[in-house]
């Protein structure tokens, strides 16, 4: 063996995987100068061609050997074509002193962005957004463009530890490292990386720090990012004025670095919130248009409404739109923090040279009380023009009063309505929060409209007292028509069917009308009234209950009754019999019994 220093590896030397001394030991032997390959080839001496400005080309020389058939005779081998060198370019690469290690001309190379198959690489600093297509142990591999690159799982994290991506998720961050371990991405800055240098960088590139609030001031939060203190005023605290700050005590918030001067460091939480709600901003408007139902979180309770974060996008709920309840003040309805589903009622786009501030802005009106059961359905069960209820006085305006009949369900009563005589104003005769008695004089379902009569000593005002009219001319009262016989309990009517429900028929006669529930008309559970009583057919019935001009009816009582009757008319009709009686009751015997 040969005691002469083999020389050092060449660039090109390492990009083949060739060790080095390639010309020493293997130099006198055949074998090692050509390398056979399956084919039959050899691959040649490796040839380094310069070019002009440094370019070098290195190439090896491949032998082609063309094998004799079988049954070739030995004249045809040796008439065989001799083999040929082709030359096969391997690699090409700057001219590099040899005394440099691969390592260092790797980096150098990533720096200056000429490594093959890294053209467009982000540099540091530059914000990216990728997909993740692999989760390791502590690490997941995202796709950004044609390069790859990595993050930390505990970026990913949220306060509780829990991991919120997955594969095929997008992920925004920082570029804070492309050196030999590849493109590293950061969506905060690193734990234990606070220096007063770093946080100079993170100002640079708009990568958030994490920081632990350790104390509150006059001015805002005492902020410690690792082993420096920085201040974050309160104007930036939040995106609204965040008043008192001592829960902030002892969180870990995220931040933005606005400056880094000499010792001074000061942070942002607003820019952080702010970015946060533009990106939701621009998911929430995708589905943000007139008559959508959406979800969102009350974040301010006025005394004209409650504002409601739709997710970047904010929109405000009037009182009259927060319940189909009476509401003094929507804190009795909603407080802060609730979360809440809500139909959009009008966008209304900005004005920007309006005089009116409110204007200049975007406006969202929302309603709470469209998602709710509306009460006024439910009382339509209940109520029918003719019913006699209670409620209680809730707003007075000059033209009538506001009754409250139940929860959600107000009537009108108009100023006519309340007094047989001419009066002012409903004050006059009635006070908020008083419960009278009314009478439904007007229902319409489609206006959801009641209209009320006040009812006194037992009759309406306006029926049976005297006539609210005035006389005519010549001092002479019009003639009153005589209106039908009022119907009366046990009273028997002949009425047409008006309208049939499940629960029961309708029927109309001159001078009244009634319902005849299903349990009174003589059929059986569950029969078809439509097919036993068609509309307009007549049927029989006696008045069993009346609550004003309200009443109800029933056709077998109608029928018993007419039996009784024709029975007793029977009895009456019979000659009595004479010389013959009955047993006779107890008291008749006393009755007849001298005592001596």
């Amino acid at each position: 063996m040969s005691d002469e220093k083999k020389p050092k590896a060449t660039f090109g030397d390492v990009m083949l995987g060739i060790p080095a001394g390639r010309g020493g030991e293997g130099e006198d032997k055949p074998e090692a100068a050509a390398e056979k390959k399956p084919n039959g080839d050899k691959k040649g001496p490796m040839v380094v061609v310069r070019r002009a400005g440094g370019v070098v080309e290195t190439r090896s020389l491949e032998v082609k050997t063309v094998e004799p058939a079988a049954s070739a005779t030995p004249g045809q081998v040796e008439a065989a074509p001799k083999p040929t060198l082709q030359p096969m370019v391997v690699a090409v690469a700057q001219e590099v002193p040899e005394s440099e290690t691969f390592g260092e001309m790797f980096e150098a190379q990533v720096k200056s962005g000429d490594v093959p198959g890294r053209k467009g690489m982000p540099k540091v600093g530059e914000k990216v957004k990728g997909k993740i297509f692999q989760l390791g142990a502590e690490t997941a591999f995202v796709t950004i463009g044609k390069h790859e690159a990595m993050i930390e799982l505990d970026e990913l994290k949220d306060e509780e530890g829990v991991l919120r991506f997955g594969i095929g998720d997008e992920v925004e961050a920082h570029v804070i490292e492309t050196g030999a371990k590849g493109i590293v991405l950061s969506r905060k800055l690193p734990k234990g990386a606070a220096s007063m240098q770093r946080l100079s960088d993170a100002k640079a590139m708009g990568l958030p720090v994490e920081g632990l609030v350790i104390g509150v001031n006059k001015g805002g939060l005492e902020i410690a990012v690792g082993e420096v203190r920085a201040f974050c005023p309160q104007s930036q605290v939040d995106v609204r004025p965040a008043g008192k700050l001592d829960h902030f005590i002892g969180e870990k918030l995220v931040f933005k670095v606005t400056e880094v001067k000499e010792r001074n460091v000061v942070l942002s939480r607003r820019a952080v919130l702010e970015e946060e709600l533009k990106a939701k901003a621009a998911e929430t408007r995708k589905t943000l248009a007139v008559g959508a139902v959406l979800k969102g979180k009350v974040v301010s309770v006025q005394a004209f409404g409650a504002f409601v974060d739709l997710g970047g996008v904010e929109g405000m709920v009037p009182v009259s739109e927060l319940s189909h309840l009476r509401v003094g003040h929507p804190n009795e309805v909603v407080d802060t923090g609730d979360d809440v589903e809500v139909e959009v009622l009008r966008i209304e786009a900005p004005e920007p040279n309006s005089p009116d501030k409110s204007k200049r802005k975007e406006r969202i009106t929302l309603s709470m009380r469209s998602r709710q059961e509306d009460p006024f359905k439910a009382a339509l069960a209940e109520l029918a023009e003719g019913t006699r209820t209670k409620g209680k006085v809730v707003r007075l305006q000059p033209f009538g009063a506001f009754i409250e009949l139940k929860p959600g369900v107000d009537g009108l009563m108009h100023i006519s309505a309340m007094s047989e005589r001419r009066i002012a104003h409903p004050r006059d005769v009635l006070k908020v929060g008083e419960e009278v008695e009314v009478v439904v004089e007007k229902l319409d379902p489609n206006e959801k409209k009641i209209g009320l009569r006040l009812v006194k000593d037992g009759q309406p005002v306006g029926e049976g007292g005297a006539s609210s009219a005035p006389a005519e001319a010549g001092g002479e009262k019009p003639e009153r028509k005589e209106s039908a016989p009022k119907p009366r309990r046990g009273t028997i009517v002949t009425g047409k069917v008006e309208r049939i429900e499940p629960f029961g028929i309708f029927i109309g006669w001159e001078g009244g009308k009634g319902l005849i529930p299903a349990s009174e008309t003589g059929t059986e559970r569950g029969t078809d009234l439509k097919r036993v009583f068609p509309m307009g057919k007549e049927v029989k019935a006696e008045i069993i209950e009346m609550e004003g001009s309200k009443l109800k009816l029933s056709i077998t009582k109608a029928v018993r009754s007419e039996e009784r009757a024709d029975l007793e008319a029977y009895t009456k009709s019979q000659p009595k019999q004479q010389g013959k009686t009955g047993f006779g009751t107890l008291a008749d015997k006393f009755k007849n019994l001298k005592l001596s």
